[in-house]
Formats: C-alpha cells, sequence, structure tokens
C-alpha cells in the first residue's frame, strides 16, 4: 500500500518553507557582512518575523484548500484505491486525472489529481512534490501501474483557480 497525497505539513513546507528559510540565509548573510553594529536585535527581528510569516501563509492556504477543495486521503494498493477509508476496486474507477491549478492568488501552480467513480462521485488530491526531473512522482506511479495506466489522463493547466472545481461540480 502506498500513499499518494502528501500530509499538508509537508505540501506546505516545500511550497514555502524553503523561501523562507531562503530569506532568513540571506538576512544572516547580509548581517555578517555588515558588521557596523553588534547589536543581535538586528538578527533577531527578522528571525520572528519569517517563522511568524511561515505559520501564517501556511494557514491561509490551508484554509483557503479547505474552503474550496477538501482533499481525499488517497492510497494506492495492488487492485485498488483506498479512498478516505473506503476501497474502491480498478472496476469503480471511471477516470484518473492530473491538473494542475495556478490559484489567482499564488504564483505557484498545485498539482491535484481527480477520481471519478462510476457512480459519479468526484475526489480530489493533492500531488506530492515534483522530482529533480520536474515530473510528478504520482503520475508516474499511476502511470507504470497495470490497472490504472489507461485511466490515468493529464489536463492542461488552468488559471481559473479553485474555480475550476466549481464548474466541475455542478
Amino acid at each position: 500500500m502506498k500513499k499518494l497525497n502528501p500530509s499538508y505539513f509537508e505540501f506546505f513546507f516545500y511550497r514555502y518553507g524553503t523561501i523562507i528559510i531562503l530569506v532568513h540565509v540571506v538576512t544572516i548573510v547580509c548581517y555578517f557582512l555588515s558588521t557596523q553594529e553588534e547589536d543581535p536585535i538586528t538578527l533577531i527581528f527578522p528571525t520572528i518575523l519569517c517563522f511568524t510569516f511561515f505559520p501564517l501563509v501556511c494557514l491561509s492556504e490551508y484554509r483557503m484548500l479547505e474552503k474550496n477543495l477538501p482533499p481525499a486521503n488517497v492510497f494506492l494498493t495492488d487492485s485498488s484505491f483506498i479512498i478516505n477509508e473506503h476501497h474502491y476496486s480498478a472496476e469503480q474507477i471511471e477516470e484518473i486525472t492530473y491538473m494542475p491549478v495556478r490559484n489567482t492568488l499564488n504564483k505557484f501552480p498545485n498539482y491535484f489529481f481527480e477520481i471519478k467513480i462510476n457512480d459519479g462521485r468526484i475526489f480530489y488530491f493533492l500531488d506530492k512534490s515534483m522530482n529533480w526531473k520536474f515530473e510528478s512522482p504520482t503520475l508516474k506511479l499511476l502511470n507504470k501501474h497495470p490497472l490504472f495506466s489507461l485511466k490515468t489522463t493529464e489536463k492542461e493547466e488552468s488559471s481559473d483557480g479553485f474555480t475550476v472545481f466549481k464548474k466541475q461540480k455542478q
């Protein structure tokens, strides 16, 4: 059994944590290069600001995601999916779609998977972070799977943000 979706902490850390850490490292380097003053407050203030800003950004993204699209918890077994603790066999799965979505507030796209079930239900889950070749590890895994490779498709990137999901639900 393989978990396909990342945890929220993992998703937001890789998305914003690297930016916050980069800003903090630049601040430290600038502080040590301009040692005109030996005042540690100059170094402590940006540190507090960075590590206060990081959870606030993550929390706002989490709330926006939860409000617009509650992601499912998805596991892949040899012959089925386990979605939110319910088993769905390969015959019950109609289509698996990979969808990059660029939210209007953010410059970075979110990568989602949409799973359509034969009875009309639709589940969404976040993709894991890209590998060093900028490929989706989940898409690569599904394309190699003997039962799900023919059901997996890709959509082009949408700049409509989360309204894409609202349009599809109606």
